[in-house]
């Protein structure tokens, strides 16, 4: 069976860390509540185009709560949505690293997937909530069936760094953890995509078991450590000898602001997932309000072409529009003039 996933990690007062996408502590609140929105949005354009893989939610949420009047539950329920919940095993302590720190309840749906799943050829995948659909998602699971495993790589420079890590300090603390020299530079995989079948998911969580040790002990000796998910797991993937898929036609990690970084391509309409950090309270928050508020069931009337269209024009992709440019340039402005006041 080939399951759909995503996840949200809610933080209590005084564990919480800064996401400098919202702008907000994860513990509030409003933080919370843009990443509800965006888990809706998540299994709405998954289940259009998803209808015989399982879908499920991961969450240590006691409760799931209304956002804007709206019972998550309930959304979820008749989406089909199976709802899991398990504890945070594997918090960070204090001072570990300033963002992102709830990223690693990756590990506990990891730990909650080996413990359970009896289907050893079982492919899960698993993707922030930030990421919609646009294409099925068969043939990417047909593609990591023949090694019960896929993943990309972003494929930046080796000096540059990424939360605190370039590849070239990823090398060297593979080295220590490994024991011995290695002739190559180890990719750095996107976290926020995951996908490998059962008995692949239990080899990569027993490895972390024994490197977590290793992660709290070099972070209270005031070591280099890997600072997120995605260092930890590029290097549970090395191990392993998983490789990143050589090419990538079916996900991207979209930038779409074009005053700061902006990577948008024309063949983004042919991929199958988008992943949007940049448009949680925009383009994202829009296409909820569309699919939620104002669609006639979920949007589902429309056609995949309409559907593939309005969500374009919504993010941005592949062309921005004069109304979304111009919000862009009066919000940088009004920043400019608030920061110079403040001075």
């Amino acid at each position: 069976m080939n399951n759909i996933c995503t996840w949200l990690c809610v933080d209590e007062k005084g564990e919480e860390s800064l996401f400098p996408q919202t702008g907000m502590l994860s513990s509030s609140r409003s933080h919370q509540d843009i990443y509800w929105r965006c888990v809706l949005v998540f299994f709405i354009t998954s289940r259009r185009f998803n209808k015989a893989e399982r879908h499920l939610l991961f969450t240590n949420a006691k409760v799931l709560p209304v956002v804007d009047g709206i019972e998550v539950e309930a959304v979820l329920r008749e989406f089909g949505v199976d709802v899991v919940f398990t504890g945070f095993s594997y918090k960070t302590p204090k001072g570990y690293y300033g963002k992102f720190q709830n990223q690693f309840y990756e590990f506990s749906i990891l730990e909650h997937i080996a413990s359970t799943e009896t289907g050893t050829n079982n492919q899960y995948l698993i993707l922030d909530s930030d990421c919609i659909f646009m294409k099925p998602a068969q043939e990417l699971f047909n593609t990591a069936l023949a090694e019960g495993f896929i993943s990309f790589e972003d494929n930046v420079d080796e000096h540059y760094v990424i939360n605190g890590l370039s590849r070239n300090d990823l090398k060297q603390l593979y080295e220590q953890l490994l024991q011995r020299k290695i002739s190559d530079l180890p990719s750095y995989h996107l976290g926020e995509f995951f996908l490998a079948s059962v008995s692949n998911i239990q080899k990569i969580y027993d490895d972390f078991k024994e490197l977590w040790p290793h992660l709290l002990d070099w972070h209270y000796a005031g070591q280099k450590k890997f600072n997120e998910e995605a260092h930890t797991l590029s290097y549970l993937f090395y191990k392993n000898g998983f490789r990143a898929c050589p090419h990538n036609s079916y996900m991207k990690r979209i930038w779409t602001n074009p005053l700061f970084y902006r990577n948008v391509s024309s063949s983004d309409m042919d991929l199958c997932i988008w992943h949007l950090p940049a448009e949680k309270n925009f383009g994202l928050y829009h296409l909820y309000k569309y699919l939620l508020h104002h669609a006639g069931n979920y949007g589902n009337e429309l056609s995949h072409e309409n559907y593939r269209s309005l969500a374009g024009q919504m993010m941005g992709i592949p062309h921005l529009g004069l109304r979304r440019r111009l919000k862009y340039y009066t919000r940088s402005y009004y920043r400019a003039i608030k920061k110079r006041l403040s001075v």
